[in-house]
């Protein structure tokens, strides 16, 4: 894999792989469903999830295709990618080199991960592998927003960890970044959904795990990782709603 700080702090979520599993809100069924409907693979039809990490989307789509190829570069993603899903391969590999043949998918579908390799080079090579018509589908779920807020002194120590002078930066952290690549890419023009739903409820100390999960704190040192932890976990006590939306983003191969 590429050496860059990008390319290290994506790989910083394998650090908490067993509580990403375990606390990461599952994708809503509307959005799953829309997804599937956008893309229209069928019950024959070979899809590709890139940058698949523990499989929180791989396992609704092998519900509803022919077969799921999951791509994942991190070693600890994929030990439990390979464990908790039942799709047709699960394979080390990144968009920039993608180790499929040409012509061998419906489509290309990225769960919360094409910001980190929103380059030219990826969507060429999405391409590749897309058969004619072929369809790319990207999603995220939006869950930062609590009900009720976190303490100010927790929202504080989250607003020093993200300005820390030291993080390794990520060049695509607004959404314009990464849409920006599309421009000049082999893909018709993007189109953009939203889908709302349900609230989730989780306690203070699940909520505390799913932060951690983030790359801006998987990248932390580990004594500061568990410096953080443990004054996260003294300030954020009892219960929380986390209203999530999902963003639905798809397109299609040019002709």
């Amino acid at each position: 894999m590429v050496d860059t700080p990008a390319a290290r702090r994506s790989l910083s979520f394998g650090r908490r792989a067993d509580d990403y599993e375990r606390v990461r809100p599952e994708y809503p069924t509307e959005a799953v469903d829309l997804l599937v409907s956008r893309l229209g693979p069928g019950s024959a039809s070979d899809v590709l999830d890139l940058g698949a990490g523990t499989g929180k989307l791989t396992r609704p789509l092998v519900e509803r295709v022919g077969r799921v190829i999951a791509v994942e570069p991190d070693p600890d993603m994929r030990r439990i990618l390979s464990r908790a899903t039942e799709c047709f391969l699960v394979l080390d590999g990144r968009a920039e080199a993608i180790p499929l043949p040409d012509r061998s998918v419906d489509a290309v579908v990225a769960g919360e991960a094409f910001h980190w390799f929103a380059t030219g080079e990826a969507l060429a090579e999405m391409a590749r592998v897309l058969r004619p018509g072929g369809g790319l589908g990207l999603i995220w779920k939006h869950w930062w927003e609590t009900e009720p807020p976190v303490p100010a002194a927790a929202s504080e120590l989250m607003r020093r960890v993200h300005e820390r002078p030291d993080l390794e930066p990520h060049a695509l952290e607004d959404d314009a970044d990464w849409r920006a690549c599309f421009a000049a890419s082999p893909f018709e023009e993007l189109r953009e959904e939203t889908i709302e739903s349900a609230t989730l409820t989780v306690d203070g100390g699940d909520l505390v795990t799913l932060i951690l999960t983030t790359s801006i704190f998987g990248s932390l040192p580990r004594d500061e990782h568990e410096r953080a932890e443990a004054e996260l976990r003294e300030l954020i006590r009892g219960d929380y709603r986390l209203p999530i939306a999902s963003g639905l983003y798809w397109t299609r191969l040019a002709e």
